[in-house]
């Protein structure tokens, strides 16, 4: 049961039942409880006002910081569940998920076992190699680094502050710390407010703009320190309005209520009006209702159901082959109610107290839960690594033998009445090797592509770079990049040389303020604006290049979050215009479809026996032409149109499966081996739209 100061405090108890409760059904039944992520920070209140609050007391009574003891403590209270779990969920990914996943998850299972997992999260949802990724079972283990960083770091700071000499006397060290604890729980809270606008993935995942949520938690327990309760009826009245403001969050709050930010006030007040207000004993009062057996019971497990009741909703569709209805997501509830309850009887409480861990020798605790940790994470990252090295080794042997174009394979399949079943599965769809076969000049990281927030035009060439009869410059994303390797092929071939002129998350126009596509960093959007205004300065100066082809990832951009806006057809011709009075033709190259699934390979291994497996609607794929702001601009300048959309789609279906090649490594990019059957086929097209049309 939950201590604080020598007495029971079943409110707290009854608040963990509610935070775990919320974050189950939230993940079981999103649409239902649409604001179920708060419970979140329901916890995150919780273990301030406990945490923060025994440090500062520790501080006033002793003046000192049991560093070691204090670690310990937290060793035992944490590791030992959550590395059952992470093992447990290990084990169950070699026996049911499938091989393409691994990589992914066994990074993740490293970072969750050393408390990173939130920084990973936050780097891939601004990374489109791997914004599109499942969630993995070890997903949720987010919050629980959050915390984790916070044990870390909060005692170093209040060491900290101790040693600092007094400038005035008569300061308590508690008060000292709480000044402290303050102004850092006011900037966390402002940069949170201010992230949420400008970079939401991050904001929600960082630990800098969470931190202010265990602050007011900590602030909490300064204040009520020592001091008596409010009178009952102002306390049950409390209780009763903090409920209010949690219930409003879970129930009307959405994916779309922009958080944490300012937003998350309403739970994290709730929380604390809650916690201050106690047991009011009263008639009218919820602590009747905080006393309930079940709802102890329940808050008493919240850790261990917290921690299993995830990776078990993600494997299980994995074991049955299907996905979840409503009796197998009650089924996951009673498995993870189960699982809980023996792992709070068997693991959670004999750790507590375990002889060779207890608080005589804290420095036993600490150590092996470093050794557990490094272990943990050695083993993930082992198999991760491996894992990925044979794909990326599959990969290359596979391209090797598609070195010479053969038909019926990738796009080459397409329109090919020879070509039986052209869309279904066979020896060469392999999801592994697909998630891993990631081309030049796709990468946020590729030596022919600018990086986030760098502007110095950066060029490669490539194709026949000895005696070309014709240079044409390509501009644009990874979108423009996953055509590099095709384009090498087909320029070699024909004697032309491409330039390549590429950044990641930039449409390659140098007009300040559009978004740059999925990423709303500000000095990503200022980048790319300058980029690509020297991009142009570049290309008119070029006398050797005769055609500058265009293409992007233009859905992107057409949908800005603020403060930022979206890319107009008039962007394009403001930009095109000073190209083709300098001579320079101008080709826009439409945009391959993306697939509605969340990662193809992914998708795709679990759907290997269907004859078209994982296919998505044109009109979904694809932006309609008088939607598309490149089109549109071509069509006013009369420039010509390179349209590809018939090597992935037919009609009016997109395929993930091309001539046995699996499309793409993620939801929107080529791999590297079908790309590269692409060559004879799109290097024609550009060829012809690039050539003069005196000539044609």
């Amino acid at each position: 049961m939950q201590q604080v100061e020598g007495r029971f405090r079943p409110e707290i108890q009854a608040l963990r039942a509610i935070a775990v409760g919320s974050v189950v059904l939230y993940h079981l039944w999103p649409n239902r409880l649409t604001g179920g992520y708060v419970g979140v920070d329901v916890f995150f209140v919780i273990s301030g006002y406990l945490i923060i609050g025994h440090l500062l007391r520790e501080t006033e009574k002793t003046r000192r910081v049991d560093l070691a003891g204090f670690w310990a403590r937290r060793v035992r209270r944490l590791l030992p569940a959550s590395t059952l779990v992470l093992v447990a969920t290990a084990i169950a990914t070699f026996v049911w998920v499938p091989q393409v996943q691994w990589v992914q998850y066994f990074h993740e299972f490293a970072a969750s076992a050393v408390s990173v997992q939130n920084w990973v999260l936050s780097a891939s949802s601004i990374d489109y190699l791997g914004a599109d990724d499942a969630a993995s079972p070890v997903q949720h283990f987010w919050s629980l680094s959050v915390e984790e960083q916070f044990y870390i770091a909060w005692p170093l700071i209040v060491l900290g502050v101790l040693a600092l000499p007094r400038r005035r006397r008569g300061i308590s060290p508690a008060r000292r710390v709480f000044f402290v604890l303050a102004g850092i729980t006011a900037v966390s809270l402002v940069l949170s407010v201010v992230m949420t606008i400008t970079s939401p993935s991050t904001a929600y995942f960082d630990t800098t703009t969470r931190a202010w949520e265990l602050g007011l938690g900590g602030i909490l327990a300064f204040v009520t320190f020592g001091r008596h309760k409010p009178r009952r009826e102002v306390a049950a009245s409390m209780s009763w309005v903090g409920l209010a403001m949690i219930a409003a969050a879970l129930f009307f709050f959405t994916e779309a209520t922009p958080f944490p930010g300012w937003t998350a006030l309403l739970p994290v007040v709730g929380t604390m009006l809650v916690i201050a207000a106690g047991t009011p004993h009263i008639w009218w009062s919820p602590t009747h209702a905080a006393r309930l057996p079940r709802v102890q019971w329940l808050g008493g497990i919240s850790y261990s159901l917290y921690l299993w009741h995830w990776p078990i909703l993600t494997i299980v569709p994995f074991a049955l082959d299907h996905p979840l209805g409503f009796k197998s997501k009650l089924a996951v509830i009673v498995l993870s109610l189960v699982l809980a309850t023996l792992t709070k009887r068997f693991v959670e409480d004999p750790a507590r107290t375990m002889p060779a861990l207890t608080d005589r020798r804290p420095l036993v605790s600490v150590v092996a839960g470093v050794a557990t940790a490094v272990l943990v994470l050695g083993m993930s990252t082992s198999v991760a690594a491996a894992t990925n090295a044979t794909n990326e080794a599959r990969a290359d042997a596979m391209r090797s033998s598609l070195s010479e174009q053969r038909p019926c394979v990738g796009a080459l399949a397409v329109g090919d009445p020879d070509c039986a079943d052209p869309n279904r599965p066979n020896a060469l769809t392999v999801p592994g090797v697909a998630r891993s076969d990631i081309g030049k000049g796709v990468a946020v990281d590729d030596p022919c592509k600018q990086g986030l927030t760098q502007t110095d035009v950066m060029t490669c060439r490539i194709g026949d770079t000895e005696q070309p009869v014709k240079r044409i410059a390509l501009v644009g994303d990874s979108h423009a990049g996953q055509y590099l390797l095709p384009l090498d092929r087909y320029g070699k071939q024909h004697r032309i040389e491409f330039v390549t002129y590429l950044k990641s998350y930039c449409a390659g126009l140098g007009i300040p303020g559009i978004a740059a596509a999925n990423n709303g960093q500000p000095a990503t959007v200022t980048s790319c604006a300058t980029w690509g205004a020297s991009v142009q300065r570049d290309i008119l100066r070029s006398t050797d290049v005769q055609a500058v082809v265009f293409t992007n990832y233009t859905r992107a951009y057409t949908d800005a979050p603020a403060p930022w806006r979206s890319l107009t057809a008039d962007d394009f011709e403001s930009v095109w215009k000073p190209l083709l009075a300098g001579g320079k033709q101008v080709v826009a190259l439409r945009d391959d479809p993306i697939s509605a699934e969340v990662n193809v390979p992914q998708c795709v291994a679990q759907h290997m026996d269907d004859a078209d497996p994982c296919t998505t609607p044109l009109a979904r794929a694809q932006l309609a032409a008088d939607q598309d702001p490149m089109l549109r601009a071509a069509a006013a300048v009369k420039a010509p149109v390179v349209d590809v959309t018939d090597l992935f789609c037919t009609e009016g279906t997109c395929h993930t499966v091309v001539g046995g090649l699996i499309v793409y490594f993620d939801r929107h990019h080529m791999t590297a081996a079908f790309a590269e059957t692409t060559a004879d086929i799109v290097g024609t097209r550009i060829d012809k739209a690039t050539t003069p049309r005196r000539d044609r």
